[in-house]
């Protein structure tokens, strides 16, 4: 009897222990479901990405809220508070920071805030280790959710990060981060804050939310009007204490960034457009100077002396289809850089030498030019013969395409003057941006129009000669060393393949100069040019789609992010940002002349200066959006900043030990 009556008891316990354990594996099979947490379901969610080790994904925090209830942006206005996430990781996982979708304006009279009603996805990037044991986590949210009462609720999901579901809406709300950023300049007057800026395209309305509690008055109205080609936003301030702005401008429901911009107009040096259109002018007359521009103008200028003795009309004529030339190509670069930036890319002066394809195309017209001048032949004078040596030839097809060249060459190269005029020309509208580059054209043919003015002024120029033969063949090697170094930028953008594609490209080249100095039959020579040309186009690959290289010209220095500069000043960090390119000669003679030696390195490690470079070699639009924050559109571009600064100190395009000494 007592081994029968201990039976129950026991069957009783065993029944608890199982309900337990099963109790224990339903919660365990459901905790990757939305979390209810009052007023608001909580899920995480990603995209539509595979969970591989070495990676990264986006993840998301969906929260659904009840109709009529709504949360809060990074800044929540007048009243409320922002989400706050924490993650309990596994070693080796990180998950960023929220990227905040652009908010909405959800007014409570007199109050103002900002935030997302009814339902918002808060995107983030989840990295994945390439090694790790398990993808467990547990993620805690507090969040304010409000109607017309406000509750905070909080919900912990835990999970493994490989059993996140997928969902195609986080597309939606990655689009809805703002990631463009837009030159402003921003003044205040009359206890107002006025935010003046240019955008191509109509605005139907447009709101500023502000990223941090400042003494902007949220709940007054923003007055927004056009005057003179740019837009301006007024807005009420409690006081004139405010030194800087950043934030979101929603425009047409579109979010653009503005970053940390200094009150005192950081984003241009305080250019008006007079100013820019003589720095423009300037910088076009020294560009004729500068070591890619010489060799080139160098030809064209013997073949004005080759005109010694001849007609006035004649040299004014090729001085005028030369000037030309220079200015109907700087006009299309021009109209080019409007249209890319009306179409909403980013883009500045220099871009064109950021497509390997042009690269490799430019390095073999080089090539091309040094064998015609090296030889004594008529080949090519037709289409790209430098010098008119004949003086019974008009040749203006050959000073336009000297023109022509002379830009195409030019465009790696920065004179001074011409970063500030040109970084102003392209955050101002098409209206004023097109008369600086027309000026930066004039002021490169200024010598040429001199000359078709007053053609007697060749007489000053030493006479013809021999001499003249024996210079042009010596120019060969000028241009055979900017083929080289064209063709060491096209390493850099390429992988190896295409290198060799690049080579084999000159050899068929130079084998077909050959040919045609030959006196074989026509047809012969057509043959062979059509195969040599086919077979380029049957083993090309893909240029423009081709991996391209990234970081090449870093060297020791810190690699560039977007961001880097808030980092390092939140750490009181002081540093100083190269942002350069391979294709760029001038930053690639300070390279030589500044950054290489040592008193620059010890200088840096004296002072315990980050040195950073931002490599622009390659198309790179978070540089470009840097670069025109601070009102530039190319390099080089050089910046300092230390403790104590307001604003990062602008060097000069052409550096010297003694320069950068001065300067930190």
């Amino acid at each position: 009897m007592r081994k029968w009556g201990l039976m129950p008891h026991f069957l009783l316990n065993m029944h608890k222990f199982i309900f337990s354990i099963l109790l224990f594996l339903s919660s365990f099979c459901s905790i990757a479901e939305p979390i209810d947490v009052g007023h608001a379901r909580i899920s995480i969610i990603k995209d539509h990405s595979d969970f591989v080790p070495g990676t990264s994904l986006n993840i998301g925090l969906k929260v659904s809220m009840d109709e009529g209830w709504h949360t809060y942006w990074e800044n929540p206005g007048d009243s409320g508070g922002p989400i706050e996430v924490n993650w309990d990781l596994p070693d080796g996982f990180a998950v960023s920071n929220i990227k905040w979708p652009l908010p909405e304006k959800i007014e409570y009279p007199p109050l103002m805030t900002f935030g997302y009603e009814n339902f918002v996805i808060y995107p983030m990037v989840l990295s994945i280790p390439k090694d790790y044991s398990n993808d467990y986590f547990e993620m805690t949210a507090d969040i304010l959710i409000c109607a017309d009462v406000c509750i905070p609720e909080s919900g912990k999901i835990s999970s493994n990060f490989s059993d996140i579901d997928s969902d195609s809406l986080i597309y939606e709300w990655l689009e809805s981060v703002p990631s463009d950023f837009l030159p402003i300049k921003a003044s205040i007057a009359d206890n107002n804050l006025e935010i003046r800026f240019t955008f191509e395209k109509e605005i139907r309305e447009i709101y500023f939310f502000p990223d941090e509690n400042s003494s902007i008055d949220y709940s007054s109205k923003q007055n927004f009007y056009k005057k003179d080609g740019s837009y301006f936003l007024s807005i009420n301030l409690f006081n004139e204490e405010l030194q800087k702005i950043s934030g979101v401008l929603d425009i047409n429901g579109t979010g653009y960034k503005i970053a940390n911009s200094q009150i005192e107009n950081l984003n241009e040096e305080s250019l008006s457009l007079i100013t820019a259109l003589i720095f423009a002018l300037l910088g076009g007359l020294i560009l004729n100077l500068m070591p890619c521009v010489f060799p080139v103008i160098s030809l064209k200028v013997l073949s004005f002396v080759s005109m010694g003795g001849s007609s006035s009309k004649k040299i004014r004529n090729h001085a005028l289809v030369f000037t030309f030339g220079v200015i109907a190509s700087f006009m299309a670069i021009a109209f080019a850089i409007v249209l890319l930036k009306q179409a909403g890319n980013y883009v500045g002066w220099g871009f064109q030498l950021q497509s390997p394809l042009i690269v490799g195309l430019l390095s073999m017209v080089m090539v091309l030019i040094s064998l015609v001048l090296i030889t004594e032949n008529s080949f090519g004078e037709s289409l790209t013969k430098l010098g008119n040596f004949k003086r019974n030839e008009n040749g203006y097809y050959s000073s336009f395409l000297t023109g022509v060249l002379a830009v195409v060459v030019a465009s790696p190269c920065t004179a001074p003057f011409m970063g500030a005029a040109l970084g102003y020309a392209l955050i101002q509208p098409s209206g004023e941006s097109i008369p600086i580059f027309l000026s930066l054209s004039l002021g490169f043919s200024l010598p040429y129009l001199l000359l078709a003015v007053n053609p007697k002024l060749i007489n000053f120029l030493p006479k013809p000669g021999n001499w003249m033969i024996t210079l042009k063949e010596f120019f060969a090697f000028p241009m055979l060393a900017t083929a080289i170094w064209l063709f060491w930028v096209f390493s850099l953008q390429v992988d190896q393949n295409l290198v060799i594609f690049l080579l084999i490209g000159w050899l068929l080249l130079a084998l077909n100069f050959w040919i045609f100095l030959k006196n074989w039959k026509k047809i012969i020579k057509i043959i062979i040019f059509g195969i040599s040309i086919l077979s380029m186009l049957y083993f090309s690959p893909s240029i423009e789609n081709s991996d391209t290289k990234q970081n090449m010209i870093i060297g020791s220095a810190t690699e560039w992010y977007e961001g880097i500069e808030e980092d390092l000043r939140n750490k009181n960090q002081p540093y100083f940002i190269n942002f350069t390119a391979a294709w760029c000669i001038t930053c690639q003679s300070n390279e030589i002349t500044a950054f290489s030696k040592d008193n620059f390195k010890d200088l840096l490690e004296k002072n315990n200066i980050e040195y950073i470079k931002a490599d622009w070699t390659n198309r790179n639009d978070d540089i470009t959006k840097s670069l025109k924050k601070y009102g530039r559109s190319g390099v080089p571009f050089y910046l300092y900043w230390e403790p104590g600064y307001e604003k990062p100190k602008i060097l000069p395009a052409i550096l010297t030990d003694q320069i950068i000494i001065n300067n930190i």
